[in-house]
């Protein structure tokens, strides 16, 4: 009997991990652009091909290595001028990945950080209230976890990963555009 026990009780466990382990995606690409730039007359898709030396500068301001030289960035457009950017940065958090739209005005402050797709368990995933603390915020070395950023109780690695995928896309624009 025991052992019919630990049996059911080992599967239950199971499900439920494979339960809250479950991919949650919430935008698509189409609806992201939409969430991100809902005042554009236009949305464009550019790809930025950095040098080395441009990324190894990106990679210096961001506080870590760019994971590749070749980005796509997201330009929303208004009565023919540039107002915003964005780049969707995709990550591991643990061992699943995350996929977040960085959006930046044309001055390289942060307009908003929007969680597309969460493939780690619900309990480690931020609030949209949480996000709202990278509104405005530069690059610079106040924009880390402990300092102007507050990290997330029990989600110590999901506050660290979306602070250096937001700095990531703030080093990326700022070299690709010399945007400072």
């Amino acid at each position: 009997l025991a052992v019919w026990v630990f049996i059911i009780v080992a599967i239950v466990v199971l499900i439920i991990d494979a339960l809250d382990a479950r991919a949650e995606v919430y935008h698509s690409r189409e609806s992201a652009l939409e969430l991100a730039f809902p005042d554009a007359d236009s949305v464009s898709a550019r790809t930025l091909v950095l040098s080395a030396d441009e990324a190894d500068r990106a990679g210096d301001r961001a506080g870590a290595r760019l994971p590749s030289r070749l980005v796509k960035v997201y330009e929303s457009w208004i009565d023919g001028e540039v107002v915003a950017r964005g780049i969707i940065d995709t990550h591991s958090v643990r061992s699943l990945p995350e996929t977040l739209f960085i959006v930046v005005d044309v001055s390289n402050r942060v307009e908003a950080v929007h969680l597309l797709a969460f493939h780690e368990p619900v309990q480690y995933r931020a609030s949209s209230r949480w996000f709202a603390q990278f509104e405005d915020h530069a690059l610079d070395r106040e924009l880390a976890v402990r300092r102007e950023i507050a990290g997330i109780a029990g989600a110590t690695l999901t506050s660290n990963a979306i602070t250096a995928a937001v700095r990531r896309a703030l080093a990326t624009l700022e070299v690709g555009f010399g945007v400072v």
